[in-house]
């Protein structure tokens, strides 16, 4: 089981449990959502490559997808530059001195989705030492809270597809 599909399995597990003990969540514990400190960034992205918008367009599988128009001057490689630099600027570290190339599926406006060619990486952000918090019942023995986060850049014939999915 590789790292990405264990903390899935827990994070599936946690919201299983919870819902089964009753209490109540304000979202569903599949949902993806876009931290704030991501819109941020890629505002700034746009502001400052006007030439390569970064746009939302849609939560899917837990992903929260954006494109990039496709033109000579952008190309996979300035694009997943771009996301990197996003994500390392607020504190992420990279999972693996890599990237992969793997598959999937960004959202389309009618039909099936099919798979892409994507580069993918996996990042990890120490919670506590990032706002020096403590989750509750957190001890020194118990190590620091962790959060995830992957990113994919697919390759379409006139887009380029970015996807981010952060998951505790």
């Amino acid at each position: 089981m590789s790292v990405r599909s264990g903390i899935r399995h827990l994070f599936v597990g946690s919201c299983a449990a919870l819902l089964a003990a009753g209490v109540a969540a304000t979202t569903p514990c599949d949902a993806a959502s876009i931290p704030a400190w991501l819109d941020d960034g890629i505002s700034k992205w746009n502001d400052e490559n006007p030439d390569v918008p970064i746009r939302f367009v849609n939560i899917k599988d837990s992903f929260v997808w954006y494109d990039v128009p496709k033109t000579p001057e952008v190309g996979s490689k300035r694009l997943r530059d771009g996301v990197r630099k996003i994500v390392l600027g607020n504190g992420y570290e990279p999972l693996d001195d890599e990237e992969t190339v793997t598959t999937g599926k960004p959202p389309v406006a009618s039909g099936a989705s099919t798979p892409k060619k994507c580069w993918s990486r996996s990042y990890v952000l120490n919670v506590q030492a990032q706002g020096n918090t403590k989750a509750v019942g957190d001890d020194e023995a118990a190590g620091q809270r962790q959060r995830m986060l992957t990113s994919y850049v697919c390759d379409y014939t006139t887009t380029w597809w970015a996807a981010f999915r952060v998951a505790d």
